[in-house]
């Protein structure tokens, strides 16, 4: 039977406490997790919510929660993460709009998870839209992916927090990077940066 830790959520030998740092912000962070998502132990929401513990994570599936935190998303204090037609350069906001931001939302799924959600969910569509235009190439090596500029939820996280809120984000490049040397999966699982 395989022993996990407690805290961080991680079989013990890769457990990675010790390379957990708190990061600071004044945003709230709600990620929606999809439901398939939530079964991959490489997704790195996790990591998210070990640094930054006052983050929520909501399964896509969990409708009460979803329509409460429609209810509880004022457009002109929420922001979500999410290219579309009518999403602004996350590198283009003003400080002044900065000011005026609470709430920062991510999907935690591929890009074809995330598309589905926000057409299960119009009221996403309604919230106003950032997406990136020069975020940092993806140091995450243990997820496959077929697009150039797919970002993990954590690495995403932590560009919108250094344009938004220019919070240290160290910590969670940290925890990240730790999960990555401590991953136990084969080789082959592994994509090359």
């Amino acid at each position: 039977m395989r022993l996990y830790c407690e805290h961080c959520g991680y079989p013990q030998k890769t457990c990675i406490c010790s390379h957990i740092n708190t990061v600071d912000t004044s945003l709230e962070i709600v990620i929606i997790q999809h439901e398939k998502e939530a079964l991959h132990a490489k997704n790195t929401a996790r990591l998210v919510s070990l640094c930054i513990p006052s983050t929520r994570i909501i399964p896509a599936n969990d409708v009460i929660a979803m329509q409460s935190l429609s209810k509880h998303c004022l457009p002109q204090h929420s922001v979500l993460i999410y290219p579309s037609e009518h999403s602004t350069p996350i590198e283009d906001v003003s400080a002044d709009e900065r000011s005026k931001l609470s709430k920062l939302i991510l999907i935690d799924g591929s890009w074809k998870q995330a598309f589905g959600l926000v057409k299960q969910n119009p009221w996403l569509a309604k919230l106003r839209a950032f997406h990136f235009n020069s975020a940092p190439a993806s140091n995450y090596a243990i997820r496959h992916t077929t697009l150039s500029n797919a970002l993990s939820t954590l690495e995403a996280t932590a560009y919108a927090l250094l344009r938004l809120d220019q919070s240290d984000i160290s910590g969670l490049h940290e925890a990240q990077r730790a999960l990555q040397d401590k991953w136990q999966g084969p080789m082959s699982h592994r994509r090359h940066l």
